[in-house]
C-alpha cells in the first residue's frame, strides 16, 4: 500500500470514529438510557484511530 494510500486509509478511519462517536453522544443526549461504556469505548476508538493517524503522518 503506498504512503498516501495508507495516510488515507487512517485518516477515514478516524472520521468514520468521529461520526460514530458524534451519534452516540446526540443519542446520550435524547435518551440519557445510552450506556457509559459504550460512550467510553467509543472515546478509546477515537484516541487509538487519532493516534494511528498521526503516526503515519509522521507526528509522534
Amino acid at each position: 500500500m503506498a504512503k498516501q494510500d495508507l495516510k488515507d486509509t487512517k485518516l477515514q478511519e478516524h472520521v468514520d470514529a468521529i461520526e460514530k462517536h458524534k451519534a452516540l453522544l446526540e443519542k446520550l443526549h435524547l435518551d440519557s438510557n445510552t450506556h457509559l461504556d459504550e460512550i467510553n469505548g467509543s472515546i478509546t476508538k477515537l484516541t487509538l484511530t487519532l493516534e494511528e493517524y498521526l503516526k503515519v503522518i509522521g507526528i509522534p
